[in-house]
C-alpha cells in the first residue's frame, strides 16, 4: 500500500500555477564544488500588495503540490495579510533532483542541513530579484517540512520573521513504538479489542501452512503466503495494520476511511452477517482500503524496487527511496509494534524489520549503531522537543500519532503550541471544510493571530 515509508501528506491535486526554477548549489558546504541544479517553485501573487509579507510553503518528502498556496491555509492567510505565496520543492523530490541518479553516493547531498541552506539561499536571492526588501518572510511546513520550518527559524533567523510548523515531529526517535500506541488510543477501547481479537486469529493462522492459504485468500495476497519468510510476513503485517494508522493520522481528509468507519467495520455494526469473525471483518476493511487490488508483500521484490536508483523509477518518483534514506541516515522514526499491550501484535513489526531494510537497500554501513548515532546527532543539533527558537507556532492534532514527537507546550512567549482536539495530521493546512471541528476552526484563528505578531 505505502511500501516501507511513512504515509505522506498527499492529494490528487494537479498543479495549476506555472513552474519556476531556481539555480541551487548541489553542495552548500563544499566551496570547491560549483555544481548547481534546478529547484522548482511556484508563486501565487493573487493577493499580494506591494510591501506585504511573503508566505513560503515548504514541501517535504513528496512532489511539490501548489494547492496549499492556491486553495489551502496558506492561500487563506495570504488573502488575509495581502501576502505573496510561494511553494518551494524539497531537493531530491519531484522535479528537483540534483544528481543523475539516486545512488547511495549521490544521496549524500540529501539532508535537512542542505535543505535548510537551500531555503535560506532561495529567500535571500528572491528578496533581491523580486525587490522584496521591505517584505517579511514567514515559513510554513507540515510533518517533516514542519520540522524544516521550525529549524529554519532556529538556524537562519535572519531569513524568516516566523514559522508555522504544523504536525512537526521535531524529536527524532530510533524506535517510534509510541506511534501505534497513539493509534490505539484514538480508536478507543472497544475498537482495539475487536482488532486484538482479529490479530490473535491471524497469529493462529500463521502457525500452519493451511492457515497461510486462508490468509492468502482472505487478504487477497498477490502470491501465496510462505509463513517461513519472516521479512515478507513482517511487510505483510505492516500493510495490514496500515488502515488503522491511516484512519487516525488522516481522519477527516477527503477520500480517507476514517476512525468511525474503521471501527464500525471491526464492530460488525449494522451488518447482517452474524457468522462474521474479527478476522473476516479485518479482511473486509483491508479490501476497502486497497480498493480490491492484490496485496504485494514480497520483501525481496520490495527491496529490488527500492534499490532501483533511476530517477524514472516509480519508487523514486513518489519519494520512497529518498525518504527511506533520510530515516536510515538521519531521523529513525521507525514505527514499530513494540509496546507490550499493542493490539496490533506485539513485535509483529519490530525495529529489526526497518534495520534490515536500511542495510539491504543502502549497504552494510547502515548498522544499528550508525543509525542510533545519527538520530542522536540530529536531536543534539536541532534540540529535539526543545528547539532554540522564537516566533514559531506548533499546531498538532490530537488524532495524529506524530503529535507524540511534537511540541505540545509553549516554549516561550513567542513560540506557542496549538493543540487541536479532534484534528489529524496537518489538517490545519488543508482547505477549511464545513465538517471541520470547532477546535480546528479556532486553531486557524489562533495561528492567524500568531502571524500578526510575527509581522509586527
Amino acid at each position: 500500500m505505502y511500501g516501507m515509508f511513512r504515509p505522506p501528506v498527499s492529494d490528487n491535486h494537479v498543479n495549476t500555477l506555472p513552474e519556476k526554477w531556481f539555480d541551487q548549489r548541489v553542495d552548500h558546504f563544499n566551496t570547491s564544488d560549483t555544481r548547481t541544479f534546478k529547484q522548482r517553485y511556484f508563486i501565487n501573487n493573487k493577493y499580494y500588495k506591494t510591501g506585504g509579507p511573503v508566505f513560503l510553503y515548504l514541501d517535504g518528502e513528496s512532489e511539490a503540490m501548489d494547492f496549499i498556496i492556491t486553495d489551502g491555509a496558506v492561500a487563506k492567510y495570504a488573502e488575509q495579510f495581502n501576502a505573496l505565496a510561494i511553494d518551494l520543492e524539497h531537493r531530491y523530490y519531484g522535479k528537483s533532483v540534483p544528481t543523475v541518479d539516486l545512488s547511495v553516493d549521490n544521496l549524500r547531498y540529501l539532508s535537512s542541513e542542505q535543505a535548510l541552506k537551500d531555503i535560506e539561499q532561495f529567500i535571500l536571492k528572491l528578496t533581491d530579484s523580486l525587490s522584496l526588501a521591505n517584505s517579511k518572510w514567514i515559513a510554513f511546513g507540515g510533518s517533516y517540512a514542519g520540522n524544516l520550518a521550525a529549524w529554519l527559524r532556529e538556524k537562519y533567523p535572519h531569513a524568516v520573521a516566523g514559522s508555522v510548523a504544523s504536525s512537526a515531529p521535531v524529536e527524532d526517535r530510533f524506535e517510534f513504538s509510541r506511534y501505534f500506541g497513539v493509534v490505539s488510543q484514538v480508536l478507543g477501547t472497544d475498537c482495539t479489542n475487536h482488532i486484538r481479537d482479529a490479530v490473535h486469529q491471524l497469529e493462529d493462522q500463521l502457525k500452519t501452512p493451511e492457515g497461510w492459504l486462508v490468509i492468502s485468500k482472505q487478504f487477497n495476497l498477490c502470491t501465496p503466503l510462505n509463513g517461513t519468510d519472516q521479512p515478507s510476513v513482517q511487510l505483510m503485517w505492516f500493510n495490514l495494520i496500515m488502515p488503522f494508522a491511516v484512519a487516525a493520522q488522516h481522519n477527516g481528509k477527503p477520500g480517507v476511511i476514517g476512525v468511525q468507519q474503521v471501527c464500525k467495520v471491526m464492530a460488525n455494526d449494522g451488518m447482517d452477517d452474524r457468522s462474521s469473525t474479527p478476522l473476516r471483518r479485518w479482511s473486509k476493511l483491508h479490501k476497502q482500503f486497497s480498493k480490491d487490488e492484490c496485496l504485494a508483500y514480497d520483501y525481496g521484490e520490495a527491496i529490488k524496487a527500492y534499490k532501483n536508483i533511476s530517477k524514472t523509477s516509480p519508487v523514486v518518483q513518489i519519494g520512497s527511496r529518498q525518504w527511506t534514506y533520510q530515516t536510515c541516515h538521519e531521523f529513525g522514526y521507525f514505527q514499530t509494534t513494540g509496546l507490550e499491550d499493542s493490539p496490533f501484535g506485539y513485535r509483529s513489526v519490530p525495529v529489526e524489520y526497518y534495520l534490515k531494510q536500511c542495510v539491504d537497500i543502502f549497504g552494510k554501513q547502515f548498522t544499528p549503531q550508525f543509525i542510533q548515532k545519527a538520530v542522536q546527532t540530529t536531536n543534539t543539533y536541532y534540540g529535539g522537543f526543545r528547539p532554540n527558537v522564537t516566533n514559531v507556532a506548533f499546531p498538532n492534532g490530537s488524532l495524529d500519532p506524530w503529535h507524540a514527537l511534537g511540541v505540545l507546550e509553549d516554549l516561550n512567549n513567542s513560540t506557542r503550541a496549538v493543540y487541536i482536539n479532534g484534528s489529524s495530521h496537518c489538517l490545519d493546512l488543508f482547505p477549511p471544510q464545513t465538517t471541520d471541528p470547532q477546535e480546528l476552526t479556532d486553531a486557524r484563528k489562533t495561528i492567524a493571530k500568531q502571524l500578526q505578531l510575527f509581522l509586527q
